[in-house]
């Protein structure tokens, strides 16, 4: 009997010393990865509007929009840079909308996705440079013209760029008029 429990407490004292080794390994690496994604988080509201600086507008995350910035050129807004998390085929998309002051789509960058072929490749770019000069109105997003072989991980692109900008003519559109 003492012969079977002998290995399973080594197993089990060897998972403890694991956990505790990853433990203090994420803690000290904690910091630098928040660092790091936030670098990249930055460099992709810059892709999608300019390199302004960006101001959180404390937007309660909806549907696809975990995050609204207003972009400022000294005292006045630039525009506005939704960041996005949308369900696709592989898993979510994560991308960020640019809106210029005129209301209409600067660009849409991703982020970061687990998609499978096309929105990291020459023709998932042309795909998402379709979206540049789209203005609010009902299912504007959806006159852009999916990727072949990606139409899941293109239909939630689309819906996220849809999401941004009737959230942009709710709340900002009339401001960004004035």
């Amino acid at each position: 009997m003492a012969e079977k429990i002998r290995p399973a407490l080594r197993l089990m004292l060897l998972c403890m010393v694991a956990a505790v080794l990853l433990s203090v390994v994420n803690g000290l690496t904690k910091d630098k990865i928040d660092i790091n994604t936030r670098r990249k988080i930055d460099a992709s509201r810059r892709e999608a509007l300019g390199d302004y600086a960006f101001e959180d507008m404390g937007v309660t995350p909806e549907d696809c929009i975990t995050g609204v910035y207003r972009a400022l050129d000294g005292d006045r807004t630039a525009g506005y840079v939704y960041e996005m998390e949308s369900k696709g085929y592989g898993g979510v998309v994560y991308l960020c909308v640019g809106i210029d002051a005129s209301g209409q789509v600067a660009a849409v960058r991703v982020s970061g996705h687990s998609e499978t072929k096309g929105l990291g490749t020459p023709e998932g770019e042309a795909f998402l440079s379709a979206f540049a000069g789209l203005s609010a109105r009902e299912g504007a997003a959806q006159e852009v013209e999916a990727i072949t072989g990606a139409t899941v991980s293109s239909t939630a692109v689309r819906r996220a760029v849809d999401q941004a900008l009737t959230h942009y003519a709710t709340h900002y559109a009339q401001e960004a008029a004035e």
